[in-house]
Formats: C-alpha cells, sequence, structure tokens
C-alpha cells in the first residue's frame, strides 16, 4: 500500500469519521481545514428498559447478560433463567431476546438451550457471545452443569461425568434463530491438573488486524488443582470448527474479558479474585495464545465483579486514533457493587480519564457492544435479579481526552510540603479550552496547581504542583484525584498519589467496625423470624487486609455458610458493607425478651493481626 502524505492521512481521518457520526445520527462537517471533534459531538442521549425481572411469573430470578449484533444487523441479548435462583449447578436455561431495530422494541424470550429441572438434572449458565463476521456464525458460550458447581467439579474430559463442570458452546447459522450444542470441556482444558473452567460472560470478540486477523476469542476461567483461579482465551482459527486454549495466565483472576489494540496487540481485562479492589491487566503480542506480566490498574476501581471492555470503532483502521478509543463498564467501587460506570480511554487504555455513572444503586455484570447506528448498547444487572438494556452515545458520556500524568509519586511526612508537576496531553483534539484543573484532598491539607489556557491538538503542558501535608494528617496511601474541566464543562479525570509515612500506632490490618443495625424489624416477633444485621466494615490503614468475622450471627464465616461477611484483600482505606448476617428468633430469645448481636473481626495483612470486638444494641423482641 503507498503511503499517504500529512495532509491526506487526515482527510481520510476526517472522512471515516464523519462517516461514523452521519450514522449515528449526528451530522458530520463538510470542512477538514479546522479541527474536528467527533468523539463528543452531538446531543447526548441516554435511555433504558428492563428486558427481564425476577418474579415475572417465568422465572423467579435472571442473570448474567450477554450482548451481540448479529451479522445481519439485528441486535441479540442473552442471560441466565434461574428457577432456583442459583448458580449452577441450578437448573437454569440460556435465555434469548431479540430486536431488530436497534434495541427500541424486544421479541419475546426463547431458549438458546433450555435447563431441566426433573431428574438427571441439568442446567446451562454464564452466557458469552461471539460472533464470526467472516461466515457469519454465532456462537454462545456457557457452562453445561448436572451435579456439581464450579468449586465442587473435579478434573475430568468425559463429557458425561456428572461431577465435572462442563464448558459448552452453541452455534448458529440463521442469526441466531436456532442453535447446535457441543460440549468441548476435553478440547480447551485437556490437561487433568484443571479441576473446573467456565466462560466469562457477556461478549468475546474476532480480531480484525494482522497476523491473526480473523481468529476467534473466547475468555474462560480455570480453577487449578490448588484452587487457584486463572484466566485463559480460547481461540478459533478455523472459523469455530475447532478451539484450543492459550497459556493460563495470572493467579487470583477471575471472569475476564479481552480487546484488541489499535496496533493488533491483545489486552485482557479481568476482574480480581484476590479482591485488590482494581482491575487486573496484561498485553498478549501473539493473538491471545499467551500474556506478558500482569499488573493492577488503579485507575479501574472494581469490587471483584464482572464488567466489560470494547473498542468504541471496532472497523477503524489499524492505527488510527479512532482505533485507540475504548470504553469499559463496571461497578466503579472497590467494595460493593453499586455505581454502574462507563469510562472511555483515548490512548489503548493507558489511561482512563473519561467517566460517567449510568446507574448510582445496586450494580452488578454489565456488557457493552457498539450498534449498527453508532451508539452503544448496555446491558447490565440492577442487583442480582434482572437485566436492563441500555443505549447511549458518546456525546453522554461528557467527557474529554485530556491525559492526566503526574511526574510522580510525592513522599511527604507530616507537617511539611513537596513540589511536583502534572503533564496534561489533549490526545484528541479539538483546541481544549480548560477552564480550570483542580486537585482535590483530604481537608486540612494545602494542594496549588498551575493552570492552563488551551490545550492544542496533540501538544501537552506541564503544570506546578504543591502538595502540603498537615501535623494531624495520618499516615497513609492517598490517591488525589486530579479533575480538568474545559469551559463547555467537560471533564477529564486521573490522580496524583502521596504517601504520608505511618507512625507506629497506624499499623497495616487496622479496621472499625460500625453498625450492627436491624434492617427489618417488626412490632412483634416468634420462634423462626429471621433478623437481618448489616454492617460497616473500614480498613483504616494503608495495606490490603483480610476480614474475617465470627459471633452469635448466621452468615458471617464462610466456615459455615455459602453467604458471609469476609473480605479477601480488602484495599487501603477501602469500606464494605455486610448484609448477610442474620439471626433466627429461638424460643430462648422470647423468654429474655431481647436479642444482641456479639461479633468479633479478625483483619489480617501479612504479619500483622488486628481483632476488633463489636456488640450491637440489643433488639426488643417483648
Amino acid at each position: 500500500m503507498r503511503a499517504m502524505k500529512p495532509a491526506a492521512l487526515v482527510g481520510s481521518l476526517t472522512m471515516m469519521v464523519g462517516v461514523a457520526l452521519a450514522s449515528a445520527g449526528v451530522p458530520a462537517r463538510a470542512s477538514t481545514d479546522r479541527p474536528l471533534d467527533p468523539f463528543w459531538a452531538g446531543r447526548p442521549s441516554y435511555t433504558e428498559q428492563t428486558l427481564a425481572m425476577g418474579g415475572d411469573g417465568v422465572f423467579p430470578n435472571y442473570r448474567i447478560p450477554a450482548l451481540a449484533v448479529a451479522p445481519g444487523g439485528d441486535l441479540l441479548t442473552s442471560y441466565d433463567g434461574r428457577p432456583t435462583g442459583i448458580d449452577a449447578p441450578g437448573p437454569n436455561s440460556i435465555l434469548q431476546r431479540r430486536s431488530t431495530d436497534g434495541g427500541r422494541t424486544w421479541q419475546p424470550q426463547t431458549a438458546v438451550h433450555a435447563g431441566q429441572a426433573s431428574a438427571p438434572i441439568s442446567g446451562f449458565s454464564d452466557p458469552s457471545y461471539v460472533v464470526d463476521r467472516t461466515t457469519g456464525t454465532i456462537f454462545n458460550f456457557h457452562v453445561r452443569s448436572a451435579d456439581v458447581g464450579l468449586m465442587g467439579s473435579h478434573p475430568g474430559v468425559d463429557p458425561d461425568d456428572r461431577g465435572v463442570l462442563h464448558a459448552e458452546v452453541s452455534s448458529s447459522t440463521d442469526e441466531g434463530r436456532t442453535w447446535q450444542h457441543r460440549t468441548i470441556t476435553a478440547d480447551i482444558t485437556p490437561d487433568l491438573t484443571v479441576r473446573s473452567r467456565f466462560a466469562a460472560s457477556g461478549q468475546g470478540i474476532q480480531l480484525r488486524h494482522g497476523q491473526y486477523a480473523g481468529r476467534l476469542l473466547q475468555q474462560f476461567t480455570i480453577v487449578t488443582a490448588s484452587g487457584d483461579f486463572q484466566a485463559v482465551t480460547i481461540f478459533s482459527d478455523d472459523h469455530g470448527q475447532t478451539w484450543q486454549s492459550g497459556r493460563p495466565v495470572g493467579s487470583r483472576m477471575d471472569e475476564n474479558k479481552v480487546v484488541e489494540l489499535s496496533d493488533g496487540r491483545v489486552m485482557l481485562n479481568s476482574r480480581d479474585s484476590g479482591r485488590s479492589g482494581y482491575r487486573k491487566v496484561a498485553i498478549s503480542s501473539d493473538g491471545g495464545a499467551s500474556y506478558g506480566p500482569v499488573s493492577v490498574d488503579e485507575e479501574l476501581p472494581d469490587p471483584a465483579n464482572n464488567g466489560s471492555i470494547i473498542r468504541a470503532f471496532p472497523d477503524a483502521p489499524a492505527g488510527s486514533r479512532e482505533a485507540k478509543v475504548l470504553l469499559f463498564s463496571n461497578a466503579a467501587s472497590q467494595t460493593e457493587r453499586a455505581h454502574g460506570t462507563v469510562r472511555a480511554s483515548c490512548d489503548d487504555g493507558a489511561s482512563w480519564p473519561i467517566a460517567r455513572e449510568f446507574r448510582a444503586g445496586a450494580m452488578a455484570y454489565s456488557t457493552l457492544a457498539t450498534l449498527p447506528d453508532g451508539k452503544v448498547g448496555l446491558a447490565y444487572e440492577p442487583g442480582h435479579n434482572g437485566i436492563v438494556f441500555a443505549t447511549f452515545n458518546l456525546a453522554w458520556i461528557k467527557g474529554m481526552c485530556t491525559g492526566i500524568e503526574p511526574a510522580q509519586q510525592l513522599t511527604i511526612e507530616r507537617g511539611s510540603r513537596a513540589a511536583s508537576s502534572i503533564r496534561l496531553t489533549n490526545q484528541w483534539g479539538p483546541v481544549q479550552k480548560i477552564g480550570a484543573v483542580r486537585v482535590e484532598a483530604p481537608q486540612g491539607w494545602t494542594v496549588s496547581v498551575g493552570q492552563v489556557g488551551k490545550l492544542l491538538p496533540g501538544r501537552s503542558t506541564t503544570l506546578p504542583l504543591d502538595v502540603q501535608v498537615p501535623a494531624s494528617g495520618k499516615g497513609g496511601s492517598y490517591r488525589l484525584p486530579v479533575v480538568v474541566t474545559d469551559r463547555s464543562g467537560r471533564t477529564a479525570t486521573g490522580s496524583v498519589t502521596v504517601v504520608v509515612p505511618r507512625i507506629p500506632s497506624e499499623v497495616p490490618g487496622r479496621i472499625e467496625v460500625t453498625g450492627g443495625t436491624l434492617t427489618n424489624p417488626r412490632s412483634t416477633y416468634r420462634v423462626g423470624d429471621r433478623l437481618d444485621f448489616r454492617y460497616r466494615v473500614s480498613n483504616l490503614s494503608d495495606a490490603p487486609t483480610t476480614v474475617t468475622p465470627q459471633g452469635n450471627l448466621r452468615g458471617l464465616d464462610p466456615a459455615v455458610d455459602a453467604q458471609n461477611c469476609r473480605w479477601r484483600g480488602l484495599a487501603a482505606g477501602a469500606q464494605y458493607t455486610c448484609s448477610s448476617a442474620h439471626h433466627v428468633v429461638t424460643q430462648e430469645d422470647l423468654d429474655r425478651g431481647s436479642f444482641t448481636p456479639i461479633t468479633t473481626w479478625t483483619s489480617v495483612s501479612g504479619e500483622d493481626t488486628t481483632v476488633v470486638e463489636h456488640r450491637a444494641e440489643a433488639v426488643s423482641l417483648g
């Protein structure tokens, strides 16, 4: 291919972006003599509707959304229908709904593969789509279970072994209307050191560029003989006729997704079963067959939950600035499944300066897909019993592509100050007219940062930064948010890390427990009534810690109950809510006239252990 001159290349990008905007309902400007702002142009738009909600008379529980655009343009969403409300080995069904008008209306739900509640029980859970744009075949990966779930599975590949949690893929050659099913446990996990496996729900990808163009990728999590979780890419180079496993990556991984970067590399983005409070990331240079070192992305907070990552412009040419734009969705919290948020990166995921919350309350799994009209589809769980579908355009996110890079991490003693700098880069364009740059800090701190009037496309500027910590400041590691706002109100965010050295009393593992509040009070009580309690646990130190509670309540200790309030790897400065703690009223309680919840919370961080005893207010039962 003949190399373009720079001016011709700019014109080519402008034309391509103009077409993309026209398809999204955004008028494209014909003039190419000035920078365009296609990514954030147009009137913001966000709409949503409920596709399934437990208690509708069909299934009591719906979970785990998947989303795909069929080759013909129809939109497909898939999810679990759970008759018993539990994950595998429940007799669950993989369900599907179809939209022929871009998600405005939806046909009734059908079954991709229906479970069986009578003996011999079988179930199917956790769907994920992969679409082959070359052949038109649609794949739906999911779990096939019989007698065991994820952790109860034993090593094995015999498809008739009911003690193995199996991998199944259903395929369709008629736009997802009919399906054929195939068990691929032996194909993808022939190594009998693998105890269990499951497809990461949501959506896999087909590579578009480079040496591995056309390859189909679906992400899996495997459980090793020791019980560790690893991520692995399952791929096919023959359009899904055969599937093979890449090299497992990482430790304490979990549900994970991949996205093709602008240079053809593949980025893996994973939930962390070690509960660091952030997402884990690794890069592949061989089409997902293997990955480099795993790192923690501290710009992506996560409470150990499933998320989604896609290219905003999936058909953009390799190496173009459009190809570098990624979208990410998850519950943007380190401690609870809430604050559903969409983020955008303009530099292949190196930074995430743009974010907008779409749901403030409970929000669990989510998945994204770019739609044929240029909008973005979002399927998510509003809690853990329903499926909501939303569409939004990129203007709705209301951010700007401004890279925010601090010069270094600062270490500041109490009662002193330190100087540094922050580098701002206009990653996209057009000219960014900056209204303000501010750095948010704890109460009592003093922070000053330089200001800038405007940033030209592709240009950078360095602003001075001065931080003073008061003598009364607490030791720990602090991420100070940096917020850049332009004159129209769009924002970009980043952070600068400040470490205040601890004093001996501020040891790792130190926690605070509050609450023990009764959440379902009654006027009168009888034997068998359930008392539900809520606690709030805060990590007061600057190191991750594992918290294990015990006491005279159920729903506390993982050695006793499936639902429990243990938290592995609670991040420094993070909090979480324990809402599973409960007590069933006994005759002895009624005779006494009250019940007092008494709990002990043990926090372990390295060699440091802290024990907190908590006695909540007595509940009067008289």
